[in-house]
């Protein structure tokens, strides 16, 4: 190499920014996971085998189990594409999803910028047997098995933009992928990246081929750099490793496992035979990466091997390796080597990813593990001449006043090489944020694509939390952001990891609660969401302290309101609230119920959670002209404060009883009686309140009770919403036309005097709320009209669940939801239970508010992928259906034609469950198969259905809801 070469090198190390390792996934012989392949590597263990299975009768290798089954539903791929699929494409979606989330992040969260993919792979045997078995060609053939898939397939799934290619060198492919990635990482072509090196052993015709190369070690085991070196032993598996620039990496929180420093690639050349390897070559490509690194090869403590364990390649490597690491050493520092082949056997174009992750995980772990059957050094390598030592004994990494630095070198068979340069992770820096405590209790929120799955995970996440210290809401903030929320959801509410862990378990064991003992559970909604503020009766003693204490947002919003409530009240509303006995005078209650209610919306506003439809029942409805910009602040509170005020004032008497019956029959029972008696509120389809003059109420009441109907009489001082308001009217109009009024804006607004969404310019006027003191409180009415307008999560915004309880009965027909987020006097859990039900239904949560500035992410379990076997032999596309015995004759009824028709589109018998609000393309349906559906469902209707009509209506339930209609499609 020329002096200008050099120093080119030199400017490259100067200006190449480390890139950082920031998550990892692998499945490895004997080693189904990152923990798993640890635990083997630090015990020292050997994963190589005799074949067994579909593999018995093969050479003793590293062979990985159940390569025939996949997860096709969670990916999206159809039954016919699934046993079509070569299954290196399928362990890297599966191992890519897994790096994603042991980088703690998820697709969409990785980066804004352009994600490359970058594989290594040279195996094919898929392909080979699909050509040489009675399998026939499909549509999905050539997707299935071209090699450029493994990574095409990877960026379409993720949505990746950036370079997506697979690199193909021989046994250094998945090395040489690595160090394309990190350069255009450095370019800038991508501003993340995921590599991937993959590689599986599935015919003995592999094996006939190796040993034909006299490659194959006749003893069955890898004798790295050891007296005994006779060849290699073959082994399969992959990994994925996710890389992104480290000064973005740290200023995104990741936590980095370690950092590479530089690489160089070159080859033999005509320096050797084609498959001989090269002294001369490895020495330049170890020297040129370290200059590119900018290390001295001096400072390298230790090297991940090519170490294939033959008698020629190890002296070959040996002797570069001393040449340029062993320059300049210390002889009390020699170069420690290693090579995980003596583990998991030669993994040939994803051997280089397996000692790169192997490499990655030492320095994070700071431990060096052993390299295995190593015992007499290869009498034609000098160790101590060379300045090295094989690491024969697991063993702490070596201390030193420099960083740690490690390499990792992988050699092609016809001559690629490629070497790698790797650094220890920098300090992690200083969580950001302000150091804002969460509450007593948090949401810890999981989901699965399947119900199975979502069970799964919560096994899994309690067996990971069981006797782990840990913060809640750095497990809480995880699973919330760094995880992606499929329809099938849970959140568990917990205080401390005990109570979790039990939770955990209820919910893993199948447990149907929804809302109890603190579990919320069921699938995403879809839908708007209403907001139900109380009136008075809600009240309680203490209501609000917790929150209080615990939520900044609600204390500061309660203090607000409170400060323009007190002149009025002449107390102190606090002391009223939450020490005095006193709350339940109307007074108290109606002033303590709006601050409560406005520092309940503004704590449950700066969680990201706000509505789309506002009703408030009585007094509540002044808490939502508020909210909706009618009043002030300042005016509202007048408001609230003189009709509660005037109203206490009133003469005791009186009475309000509530009465199961119809609107209807109260109406008949109330005109019967010559005394003072009406209809106060009509809160659901049979549950009315009567008011007025107690006698005549009594005996409207009565009526009902003679008929085995249940009544109540509730604790009242004054009967609301009846006839004997009206002396507070003249005085309440003289306050109300004293306070500035504006038109309502945001969220529609339903009245819960007319049961219908507001007149803008009426529930701007005084004299809406001079009738509003007598008018029955129209509440079940106004549910259905805010049913009407689309909401189907309900939210009670006040003390209780009496409103969500009355909204359940009213407008509950199994896709609705509803919260009560002070319904227990442990209003924190009642909050995070809250905020759990929000997430279940689908709202986007803003965590961070929730949970506290100062959160960081944690490690957990990864996704359980529900796996079932996908092979050649499960092939055959879905058979045409005029062919099909089975085609359902069309009856006028849809559900049945529709269910049954997409099974079979999808090759699945009468049996399988198919869930009909899931959209068809996450169920599996491509555009060539929701055509085949169409044509299918066209032809025995006998109706003339679009080209569009699977994209116009997108779920089962759509397509069945249309087809029950004779309108044209």
């Amino acid at each position: 190499m020329s002096d200008d070469d050099r120093g080119r090198d030199a400017q490259a190390g100067a200006d190449g920014a480390p890139v950082a390792v920031v998550g990892m996934a692998c499945k490895f012989p004997g080693a189904d996971g990152l923990a798993a392949f640890w635990r083997l590597l630090a015990s020292g263990e050997d994963a190589v085998a005799p074949g067994g299975g579909t593999r018995a009768g093969r050479r003793p290798g590293g062979y990985l189990p159940d390569v025939d089954l996949f997860d096709a539903e969670f990916f999206g791929v159809p039954a016919p594409e699934a046993a079509a699929l070569d299954p290196q494409q399928r362990l890297l979606l599966e191992l890519t999803w897994h790096a994603l989330e042991d980088a703690r992040t998820t697709p969409e969260g990785l980066t804004t910028g352009p994600v490359g993919v970058f594989v290594g792979a040279g195996s094919d045997e898929y392909a080979f047997l699909s050509r040489t078995g009675n399998a026939r060609p499909s549509t999905y053939t050539m997707t299935g098995t071209g090699r450029t898939f493994l990574a095409n397939r990877l960026s379409h799934f993720y949505g990746f933009t950036g370079p997506s290619l697979v690199v193909d060198t021989g046994q250094s492919s998945s090395l040489a992928a690595l160090h394309h990635a990190v350069l255009a990482v450095r370019r800038g072509e991508c501003a993340a990246a995921v590599v991937g090196g993959v590689q599986l052993n599935l015919t003995a015709e592999g094996d006939e081929v190796v040993e034909a190369l006299g490659a194959l070690s006749p003893s069955g085991r890898c004798h790295t750099f050891d007296a005994r070196a006779d060849g290699i032993v073959r082994g399969e598996g992959a990994g994925v490793v996710v890389l992104k620039p480290l000064d973005r990496a740290r200023a995104d929180g990741d936590r980095v496992y370690c950092t590479v420093l530089g690489g160089a690639m070159n080859s033999d050349g005509d320096r050797t035979g084609l498959t001989a390897p090269s002294e001369t070559a490895q020495r330049e490509v170890l020297a040129a990466a370290c200059r590119r690194a900018g290390v001295a090869p001096a400072d390298v403590r230790y090297v991940e091997l090519h170490g294939t364990g033959t008698a020629v390649g190890d002296p070959v490597e040996a002797a570069a390796l001393g040449g340029v690491h062993g320059q300049g050493r210390r002889a009390d520092r020699p170069l420690l080597v290693g090579s995980v082949k003596t583990n998991i056997g030669h993994l040939e174009a994803a051997a280089g990813i397996a000692g790169f992750i192997k490499t990655a995980l030492a320095l994070s772990h700071r431990r060096l593990p052993a390299s295995l059957n190593f015992r007499t050094p290869n009498p034609a390598i000098d160790l101590q001449a060379l300045h090295l030592r094989v690491c024969a004994r697991g063993r702490d990494w070596p201390a030193g006043g420099t960083p740690r630095l490690a390499g990792v070198s992988s050699f092609g068979l016809g001559g690629t090489n490629c070497h790698v340069v790797l650094g220890e992770a920098p300090e992690p820096a200083a969580p950001a944020g302000p150091d804002t405590a969460p509450g007593s209790a948090v949401p810890v929120v999981l989901s699965g694509r399947t119900p199975a799955a979502l069970r799964e995970r919560a096994r899994d996440l309690a067996g990971a939390v069981a006797g782990r210290p840990l913060r809640l809401a750095d497990l809480a903030w995880t699973v919330a952001t760094a995880r992606r929320a499929f329809r099938h959801r849970a959140a568990v509410i917990a205080s401390d990891p005990d109570e979790l862990v039990r939770r955990l378990r209820d919910l893993a064991d199948g447990s149907p609660d929804d809302g109890e003992r603190g579990l919320v559970q069921g699938t995403r909604g879809e839908g708007r969401t209403a907001f139900l503020f109380a009136g008075q009766g809600a009240q309680r003693v203490g209501m609000g302290q917790g929150l209080y204490k615990e939520f900044g947002a609600f204390a500061q919003a309660f203090d607000e309101v409170r400060t323009r409530l007190e002149p009025v009240l002449g107390a102190d509303l606090a002391d009223t609230m939450w020490h005095r006995q006193d709350v339940d005078r109307t007074e108290h209650a109606q002033t303590a119920l709006f601050a409560v209610e406005v520092a309940l919306y503004r704590l449950l506003e700066s969680f990201g959670i706000v509505p789309d439809v506002l009703i408030g029942h009585s007094l509540g409805e002044i808490a939502v002209a508020h909210v909706t910009g009618v009043l002030s602040l300042e005016d509202a509170a007048t408001l609230a404060a003189h009709r509660a005020r005037l109203i206490g004032l009133l003469p005791p008497g009186g009475a309000m009883i509530a009465v199961q019956a119809l609107e209807e029959e109260a109406r008949e029972a109330v005109a019967r009686e010559p005394g003072l008696v009406g209809i106060a509120a009509v809160n659901g389809p049979r549950s009315v309140v009567l008011s007025g003059e107690e006698q005549a109420t009594v005996r409207a009441a009565a009526r009902f009770e003679a008929l085995g109907r249940r009544i109540r009489r509730l604790r009242v001082s004054v009967a609301g919403h009846s006839p004997l308001m009206a002396p507070v009217q003249d005085e309440l109009r003289s306050v109300a036309e004293g306070l500035t009024w504006n038109p309502p804006s945001g969220p529609p607004v339903v009245s819960t005097v007319t049961g219908e969404p507001v007149d803008p310019e009426q529930f701007a006027a005084p004299g809406y709320w001079v009738h509003h003191v007598c008018a029955p409180v129209r509440f079940a009415p106004a549910l259905t009209t805010a049913h009407r307008l689309g909401a189907r999560f309900f939210v009670e915004v006040g003390p209780g669940r009496a409103l969500t309880t009355l909204a359940a009965e009213t407008v509950d027909h199994g896709e609705e939801r509803f919260a009560a987020p002070l319904a227990s006097q442990h209003e924190a859990a009642a909050v995070a239970e809250a905020v759990g039900s929000a997430h279940v239904f689908g709202l986007p949560v803003r965590w961070e508010a929730v949970l506290g500035g100062r959160a960081r992410r944690v490690g957990l379990p990864p996704y359980p992928f529900q796996r079932r076997r996908h092979w050649l032999d499960t092939a055959g596309e879905p058979a045409p259906q005029a062919a099909a015995p089975a085609a359902p004759r069309w009856s006028g009824e849809p559900f049945d034609l529709v269910v049954t028709c997409t099974l079979q589109t999808l090759g699945l018998g009468p049996e399988a469950d198919l869930d009909v609000n899931r959209p068809f393309s996450e169920l599996g349906l491509d555009s060539r198969m929701a055509l085949a559906l169409r044509s299918t469902l066209a032809r025995i209707t006998g109706r003339s259905l679009p080209p569009t009509l699977l994209f116009d209506r997108p779920t089962p339930a759509s397509l069945i809801e249309a087809l029950e209609t004779d309108a044209p499609l």
